[in-house]
């Protein structure tokens, strides 16, 4: 998913970096339609963010849910088919984010506006090595140096010996849990296999597709309402310090709405899913 650990950054570079129009003869209807487009790229950044967030929970989840023996090699498969999903609606949220942001650039073009480069802010963090100076003719205090290092490198060879000691011993208990976690699961597997026949298959891959779709909606709903909370007390805060105009807040609170109205639409497919998988699991 390397795509999605870089897409964070810029993500947020462009969130803040989309161009103002240049004071420009040009109609009121021109600069709505600018206007309109950029918040739209916005509300899709700030979705492509979510999604995001969303993912790295339900991979974390997964993670943990392995390390514990806590899930089924099934539903492992079936959690990495959830991930997959949401990995392609990601990808192409971000494709058309890219799509709309060409759009917007030859439609100012287009009315001759001016549009200037987005800039990616570099911090470069910059360490400087002190290096000790030693003590010309003072031999005495070359010795005690030369001895606590010699200490030093014993007492972590101690450490090294001691941790592979200790972890030996670990994997070995370690082992022998799998050994009997490997046939509690085949006897959960063998009765799980009993219960799952009685049921279609047809019908079981219907419940599943159902409650992924469930799943991967909630993640976005979940990881959006967050990021509309965040939005609202930035907002807030700007609006006290008076650091935006007028205008600039009004901007701010028509994509803070277009997002809930999204999330709500979004919200509205969750409980239609859920009743559908209800009559399933009833039928």
């Amino acid at each position: 998913m390397k795509l999605f650990k870089s897409l964070i950054p810029v993500v947020f570079i462009v969130c803040f970096g989309i161009q103002n129009i240049q004071s420009q003869e040009i109609s009121r209807e021109d600069k709505k339609a600018i206007k309109s487009k950029e918040q739209e790229i916005r509300v899709n950044e700030e979705m492509l963010l979510s999604g995001i967030e969303g993912l790295e929970r339900i991979k974390s989840r997964l993670e943990k849910d392995k390390s514990k023996d806590r899930i089924t090699k099934e539903e492992v498969l079936r959690k990495e088919t959830i991930i997959r999903n949401v990995e392609s609606r990601l990808t192409n949220l971000d494709q058309k984010i890219k799509t709309q942001k060409s759009e917007l650039v030859a439609f100012k073009k287009s009315l001759n506006v001016s549009v200037a480069k987005e800039k990616e802010t570099v911090t470069e963090v910059k360490t400087t090595a002190v290096a000790a100076t030693p003590e010309v003719g003072n031999s005495n205090n070359l010795e005690k140096r030369e001895q606590e290092l010699k200490a030093a490198r014993l007492k972590l060879e101690q450490e090294i010996k001691a941790s592979e000691e200790a972890y030996k011993k670990q994997l070995e208990a370690l082992r022998q849990k799998n050994e009997k976690l490997a046939k509690l699961d085949n006897q959960l597997q063998a009765e799980k296999k009993e219960i799952e026949d009685k049921i279609s298959k047809e019908k079981r891959m219907k419940i599943m597709e159902v409650e992924d779709d469930i799943s991967v909606n909630e993640e976005m709903l979940i990881s959006g309402r967050e990021g509309v909370e965040k939005k609202k007390s930035q907002l807030a805060t700007a609006k006290k310090a008076g650091d935006l105009t007028v205008e600039d807040v009004k901007r701010k609170e028509s994509i803070i709405s277009r997002i809930e109205k999204r999330l709500n639409t979004l919200e509205k497919e969750i409980n239609v899913k859920k009743e559908e998988l209800k009559k399933l699991k009833a039928s």
